[in-house]
């Protein structure tokens, strides 16, 4: 099974974000922003970045044109403005970077998706990209910030816990009636996810 992990840079010094990513063997970096220049953190423009990780023996790819949470087309994005992660995932587009993620794990690279938010739980990185390459057998890793590893598993339980908190107090009535089955409640917590965290465009809300 391919291993994939994720990291966001947050507000990490950049000394501290290549000891995360050296701690866990990581030797390239996947970079999965739509735009990869923060005014926050200057340190992760694209081109500063992409020199300190080579320094660093990592290289260094952009993404965003496949995995990025800003896409283009509006054709994956809901009557209120928001990109339907699950949706886009099923696009020629994002089966591009899948393609090319292949590649890179193909040329024995132990590749690291990238964007800036800290915890996966908050990040298109882990509830749209994460997401769909977990369901076709990829091996999720998420690094967070102690250095610690969240398996895409432990996110999916994370998201259950947050949007059906009582799902384990059922009965054998709710089985009969048709009660969700955990995986149809994943899918619907991985909606509502996707609803909460995903970048707005005002030019569709307002048709």
């Amino acid at each position: 099974m391919d291993i994939v992990f994720t990291i966001g840079h947050s507000n990490h010094e950049i000394t501290d974000l290549v000891a995360l990513i050296k701690k866990h063997k990581v030797d390239m970096i996947l970079d999965v922003r739509s735009t990869p220049y923060s005014k926050r953190y200057p340190q992760y423009n694209q081109e500063e970045f992409r020199l300190v990780l080579q320094s660093h023996q990592i290289d260094y790819q952009s993404f965003g044109l496949w995995f990025g949470a800003r896409q283009p087309d509006p054709e994956y994005y809901t009557s209120e403005g928001w990109l339907h992660y699950s949706a886009y995932a099923k696009s020629g587009t994002f089966a591009d970077g899948v393609h090319s993620l292949d590649q890179c794990l193909f040329q024995g690279y132990s590749p690291a998706l990238l964007c800036s938010e800290k915890d996966p739980f908050d990040c298109h990185r882990a509830i749209m990209v994460a997401r769909d390459l977990s369901q076709k057998g990829y091996d999720i890793r998420h690094i967070l910030a102690d250095g610690s590893i969240l398996s895409q598993a432990e996110l999916d339980q994370q998201i259950l816990n947050k949007y059906f908190p009582n799902r384990d107090e059922g009965n054998i009535f709710d089985l009969i009636d048709g009660r969700q089955s955990e995986e149809e409640m994943l899918q619907e917590a991985y909606l509502e996810r996707n609803k909460a965290i995903a970048w707005r465009r005002d030019d569709l809300e307002a048709q």
